[in-house]
């Protein structure tokens, strides 16, 4: 009786991790440099932290600009991202 309850809240345990999203971060400022053709951003915040981003062409959602070709330094973006990994860019006009 006492391992199967032991069995169960570990299952429990175990599927809540897993149930939780993760959290994703977001980054506001400046495109400071666009690397290897639009696959990495480094973006400059007002307070001048830089923060490195990597940009999917299958997983990073664009918003404002078609492509990642079309990210230029000097844009302003809103990054949401995880581990360093782009899921959003939003480019202001």
């Amino acid at each position: 009786m006492l391992r199967r309850l032991m069995s169960f809240l570990a299952t429990f345990a175990l599927a809540a991790m897993l149930a939780i999203p993760a959290v994703a971060d977001e980054v506001k400022g400046t495109i400071s440099k666009v690397g290897d053709e639009g696959r990495e951003i480094t973006v400059k915040t007002k307070d001048g932290k830089e923060v490195n981003v990597k940009i999917s062409g299958s997983r990073t959602k664009l918003e404002g600009v078609k492509s990642r070709s079309d990210l230029k330094e000097g844009q302003s973006v809103t990054v949401d991202h995880e581990g360093g990994e782009a899921k959003t860019v939003k480019v202001g006009k």
